[in-house]
């Protein structure tokens, strides 16, 4: 990492090694594999699956303060590997022909924050988007799918967040807004049948009738002809901090929260299926040593 302390700029780098969630969709096929357990003589866990990524990501990041504000661009270079085996759903299968499927993917982002009014009020922004990052968000959207033949298909997703906060002596007052999104990523296979994540052939026909528990009480039963591939989830965020005391002898603070949540699915066939929705209220009481 460089620093340059007259115009207050930071530029660095680093590798990460996140593993690429399961592919996402419907319909995929079956002939690869994309990773495996840990073994339980090593470090890994061996009731968790590594993928096989052929690289760390590489992350690299700049930051400026001209004096008024803090502004980041960032940029992250994912690495996708699978091995595809041609041969395994033929009338005999076999290992014939198995050959790695590698997929460059990655994306750019930029964060901005800065205070108004003597630093009582503070905004920020976030944004990133590109193929294969949904790991980097917070809900855990799809890196990736499957084509017909058994290839990796990289999902482009996008996120966003703006914040909002005013400051006073006994009082903090925030609000958050932001989404994450991720896109159609479909394809059709030799029989005309929609593969991938979010194809419009997938049914949602299913998703708004309820059908009956397990015998043991506690297994929900499982819908029927609902897909429901997530397009995005969307959060709202309002709270407060107030302290009672702040001292010599530390810091006395309470602070509610109230989050409201919405997942909108992909549309199919049978319509786009319903809305997931979420209202989410906490509270928290803290002493602060001083």
């Amino acid at each position: 990492m460089t620093k340059d302390f007259a115009h207050k700029l930071w530029i660095g780098a680093s590798l990460e090694n996140p593993e690429t969630l399961n592919p996402a969709g419907s319909s995929l096929p079956t002939n690869l594999l994309i990773g495996s357990a840990g073994t339980g003589g090593g470090l890994y866990n061996s009731t968790a699956n590594y993928s096989f990524n052929s690289a760390p990501d590489i992350i690299a990041k700049a930051a400026f303060e001209p004096g008024w504000g803090h502004y980041e661009v960032f940029g992250v270079v994912s690495q996708f590997r699978d091995r595809v085996f041609p041969n395994a759903t033929a009338a005999t299968p076999s290992a014939a022909g198995a050959f790695n499927d590698a997929r460059v993917g990655g994306g750019i982002g930029a964060n901005a924050r800065g205070s108004l009014f003597h630093k009582h009020v503070d905004v920020g922004l976030h944004f990133l988007g590109g193929d294969g990052v949904g790991r980097y968000g917070t809900t855990g959207l799809p890196d990736a799918t499957v084509r017909p033949d058994g290839t990796l298909a990289l999902v482009r997703a996008y996120q966003a967040l703006g914040t909002l906060e005013w400051h006073s002596v006994k009082w903090d007052i925030y609000t958050n807004a932001g989404g994450e999104y991720a896109a159609r990523t479909a394809y059709l296979n030799s029989a005309g049948k929609g593969v991938g994540y979010g194809s419009t052939l997938f049914s949602n026909a299913g998703c708004s009738t309820e059908t009956p528990p397990g015998s043991n009480g506690f297994t929900p039963g499982a819908l029927t002809n609902c897909t429901g591939d997530t397009r995005n989830i969307i959060q709202g965020t309002l709270g407060f901090w107030y302290r009672f005391y702040k001292g010599p002898k530390g810091t006395v603070q309470w602070g509610p929260q109230y989050s409201y949540v919405v997942r909108n699915i992909w549309s199919g066939t049978g319509g786009g299926g319903p809305s997931g929705i979420e209202n989410m209220f906490f509270t928290s009481f803290r002493y602060y040593l001083p």
